[in-house]
Order: structure tokens, then sequence, then C-alpha cells
């Protein structure tokens, strides 16, 4: 099966949708982990929503996860997956929380994957 999308082409790969226009694949770069996860970062920063004290240690375990060189991809899908429940927990707050909970989930699979 052939991929398609904005330039890409992919004979037999898997793609990551992880939310709306971020895109990984099983070939992508740490780098491109590392900007998935910071536009993450900022999409839950601009919600606005969620409580300073929650933010805090979810802006805490997302820059851990960001400086993580372990590549121990159990890990760091364990902490994304931490994360996203985090953020479903504070649901009722926003729909946009459960969303980029989900995000979370598909970029932990992506991890205990391909790291």
């Amino acid at each position: 099966m052939t991929f398609q999308q904005n330039n890409w082409q992919l004979h037999g790969s898997k793609v990551y949708n992880i939310a709306g226009d971020l895109h990984l694949t099983e070939h992508s770069s740490p780098q491109e982990f590392s900007a998935v996860l910071d536009e993450l970062r900022a999409r839950i920063r601009a919600l606005g929503t969620i409580p300073e004290a929650d933010l805090e240690v979810i802006d805490a375990e997302l820059a851990e996860t960001h400086d993580d060189e372990t590549g121990d991809g159990e890990a760091v899908a364990g902490r994304l997956t931490r994360i996203a429940n985090r953020l479903r927990a504070l649901g009722g707050t926003t729909t946009a929380a459960i969303e980029l909970g989900s995000a979370l989930d598909t970029l932990a699979q992506f991890a205990g994957q391909h790291f």
C-alpha cells in the first residue's frame, strides 16, 4: 500500500497520526519526535483551562520525556500514557484536553515501538 500526503510517499510503512497535522512514521527521527512533543506541549499550555498545579506536573513530565536520552521506549510510552490519563481526568474541564490525551496515547504507541 502506498500513502501519499503533501509530497510524502511511503511504501509498506506505518504512519502515526498523532493529532491532525502531526504525523510520525516508523522512520521518523528523534528530532521529529521532539518536534511533535514540543507542539503538543504548546497546545496543552494554550488550553488555558487546566489548573496551574496540574499544568506544572504535566509540563514537568513532558519536559522529562523530551530530555530522555535513554532510548527506553517503554519508559517514555508509560510517561506519555500517564500524562494522557491525567488530561482525560481533567476532561470535564475541556474536550480539547481529552483530544490531546488521545494524541499523547498515539505518541506513546510510537515511542513504545520505535525507540
